[in-house]
């Protein structure tokens, strides 16, 4: 049985993961299951209240439900992305205990991608030219045989995209000036399993049955690229509560020209 402290977790990144993790006593990574079955879990609870979106910002029109044609222009559009930079903040807790992670991730498209991504400021793991190297805390080791950059980091530009396509049918569509805005508020596990699986967290033994989520997705109007995801999920079960917040923001699309080796790679 899985205990409270193993319950928040990330596979966000492994090297990452186990550099941060040594300053938390040593906490574990839970296995999270496979891809959920979107199509199986959607539930009707659309009640969203419309006039609370924007009550306190500058104007925006709610559209019926979401526009399918923007959607397909942005799944269209992230074919011609082959480099951007990402950063994803996490921040959880479970009945009281909190846990952090960040990172910052240079991508440029490939076959294997190249990516360096970084925590707390500071180069974790490097993948060029089919090789991936880990830096220990005392010096950079390479880990090609044992990963693959599949494993390093979940949330790249297309696995977003196709997060925001899958739920699609459970997003109301808001428009400004400068940008569409998705938006989610509610308790659909289809919603959650699909940020749970993107992000790489979960509540471990924790009762997600209710879990309620508060998901916003920023595209810019003018590209149809995404700019930002901030999501959130809370709950409570019998052994306490429980809390994750998810923000990443895309930046700098095709504007990564090399991924540089780090100081202290031998190549």
């Amino acid at each position: 049985m899985m205990t409270k402290k193993h319950a928040v977790i990330t596979l966000l990144l492994l090297s990452v993961m186990s550099a941060a993790c040594q300053d938390d006593g040593g906490e574990t990574a839970d296995e999270q299951a496979g891809s959920p079955d979107i199509e199986n879990e959607y539930n009707e609870e659309s009640g969203q209240d419309s006039e609370e979106a924007g009550e306190d910002t500058a104007p925006e029109e709610v559209t019926d439900g979401t526009d399918e044609e923007t959607i397909d222009r942005i799944v269209e559009e992230a074919g011609g992305v082959d480099s951007y930079e990402a950063a994803v903040d996490l921040a959880g807790a479970v009945d009281g205990a909190p846990y952090t992670l960040n990172a910052e991730v240079a991508f440029k498209d490939g076959d294997p991608p190249d990516l360096l991504l970084k925590s707390n400021d500071e180069a974790r793991t490097v993948a060029k030219d089919g090789l991936i190297y880990i830096y220990t805390g005392e010096g950079w080791v390479e880990a090609t045989e044992s990963m693959n950059i599949e494993s390093l980091f979940l949330v790249t530009y297309e696995s977003t995209v196709s997060s925001l396509e899958n739920l699609s049918g459970n997003l109301e569509q808001e428009e400004s000036e400068e940008s569409y805005v998705f938006t989610y508020e509610g308790t659909n596990q289809a919603v959650f399993r699909e940020f749970e699986d993107l992000l790489g967290f979960g509540f471990g033994a924790m009762d997600t049955s209710n879990v309620h989520s508060d998901l916003r997705v920023s595209v810019d109007k003018e590209d149809y690229l995404l700019q930002s995801i901030d999501y959130e999920a809370s709950g409570e079960d019998e052994q306490g509560e429980y809390s994750l917040s998810g923000d990443v923001a895309f930046t700098n699309f095709n504007d990564v020209d090399t991924i540089e080796l780090p100081e202290g790679i031998e190549n």
